[in-house]
């Protein structure tokens, strides 16, 4: 069985102490340049294109793999100032091409770990848990409040009418303020991240995100960035919006390659 090289980040020089990788094989160092790449060996017979392609949708075989390539990017990250963590999958057929690798990338290589440098990723979402009720409604639109105030001293014909459209006007302003929720939550983030990237929402899911968002945030303006985050929980609270937070993370979508 030949051997494929499996490559986890590209980092400006090696990090030193020990790792093990995908299979518990040992983590490695392959340099060229001003620039060093974290690598192990992987059987052939798994990692080639078309039995890798067959393997990722087996969720028993990608588990562990993919957990062991994240703790390998997640201690990375920890360990140095900037990394450029690479997608699941990434192999080479021998070291020769992975220095190829990095001097043919050299520059773009470079510009990513300075973009990176001193920062983690953070991936928000939110959520919309159920319809917000009529008293929501009423407390966050000013239109719901004069309408109510119309149907409070109009004859009972009129008010008839009135309650009609306010029952439209309430379908309306749900989705009125569940885009401007996500539009509010995204545009306060801005303002304590390095880089924000807007993720593609999901059409096949139960239960349908507002909006989902990766963010770049240095290291030292975490602190700031986690209480904006708890704030925003106060602005748009459960039951009716759900703010989820995870990280952080080495940085996938504002420092890594695709394979």
């Amino acid at each position: 069985m030949t051997a494929l090289i499996y490559v986890y980040a590209v980092l400006p020089e090696p990090v030193v102490g020990a790792l093990s990788g995908i299979d518990a094989r040992p983590v490695r160092w392959i340099a060229e340049g001003t620039l060093a790449a974290a690598v192990s060996e992987v059987p052939s017979d798994e990692f080639e294109e078309q039995p890798l392609n067959e393997h990722v949708r087996d969720m028993d075989w990608l588990g562990p793999r993919a957990v062991a390539h994240q703790e390998v990017n997640d201690r990375l990250h920890a360990a140095a100032d900037a990394s450029v963590p690479l997608a699941f999958g990434t192999v080479f057929r021998d070291d020769d091409r992975v220095r190829q690798l990095l001097r043919d990338q050299a520059s773009v290589l470079v510009e990513r770990l300075a973009a990176v440098r001193g920062c983690a990723e953070w991936v928000v979402a939110l959520h919309l848990l159920g319809t917000p009720d009529a008293e929501y409604l009423s407390r966050a639109s000013a239109p719901i409040q004069a309408l109510r105030s119309q149907i409070e001293s109009s004859s009972p014909g009129r008010a008839h009418l009135l309650r009609r459209r306010l029952a439209e006007l309430e379908r309306d302003e749900s989705r009125r303020l569940a885009g401007e929720a996500a539009e509010q939550v995204l545009s306060a983030l801005r303002q304590t991240a390095a880089a924000v990237y807007s993720e593609p929402l999901p059409t096949d899911t139960l239960e349908r995100p507002l909006l989902r968002a990766s963010l770049l945030v240095r290291r030292e303006a975490e602190p700031g960035f986690l209480d904006e985050v708890e704030r925003l929980r106060l602005q748009w609270p459960e039951p009716v919006y759900r703010l989820l937070l995870t990280g952080p993370w080495p940085p996938y979508r504002f420092g890594g390659l695709r394979p």
